[in-house]
């Protein structure tokens, strides 16, 4: 895929929840994972979007204590308790591949080159579970049109991170749900 188009190292954008009462797990976990939620996180400026705004949030807690990312293991409340340390400074982001402008970022490069927004999103997973989520970041559109795909471009794939000391599950196919990391996905540049 990666000689197909263009290839970009992704980087997470943390930002505080908004959460209402809105409650579709039930109850009964929240002490427990509050305990574990410690997240030191920097406020971001970002602009509001009318996007998603008549959605009632899910509560921080369950969006935090309860999701899949595997590289931080396999059970739901494994990502919480096994990322408390994760560092994203320093990290880049690179877009490479078919570009006229290759880049590379860092954390702080991009918060200062694309214009934040805060959308609020249902995100639906395979398992069939949602979650209604605040999201602040920037077009991947935006992006895109910075690094000026070739015209021969048709795909956008992203590789994740690749940092077993930081993330646990990436240390075994087993810890890491069967994955073989680094994990990479892709989408065609039109979709993007």
């Amino acid at each position: 895929m990666k000689k197909l188009g263009i290839v970009t190292a992704s980087l997470p954008f943390a930002a505080q929840s908004h959460a209402n009462i809105f409650d579709i797990f039930g109850g009964g976990d929240e002490e427990k994972a509050s305990e574990e939620v410690i997240f030191a996180r920097t406020p971001l400026t970002a602009s509001k979007s009318t996007m998603g705004t008549n959605l009632e949030l899910t509560p921080e807690i369950k969006v935090l204590s309860y999701n899949n990312f595997y590289e931080f293991g396999t059970g739901k409340g494994d990502p919480v308790r096994n990322s408390q340390s994760f560092s994203v400074n320093p990290w880049t982001l690179e877009v490479t591949g078919l570009v006229n402008k290759p880049l590379k970022l860092g954390y702080e490069d991009l918060i200062k080159r694309f214009p934040l927004e805060d959308r609020y999103y249902r995100m639906r997973c395979v398992e069939a579970w949602s979650m209604n989520i605040p999201w602040v970041g920037f077009s991947l559109a935006a992006l895109l049109k910075e690094a000026d795909p070739l015209g021969s471009a048709k795909y956008v794939a992203f590789e994740t991170l690749y940092d077993p000391e930081q993330m646990v599950g990436q240390r075994s196919r087993m810890a890491g749900g069967g994955i073989d990391y680094p994990y990479v996905e892709g989408l065609r540049l039109d979709e993007a």
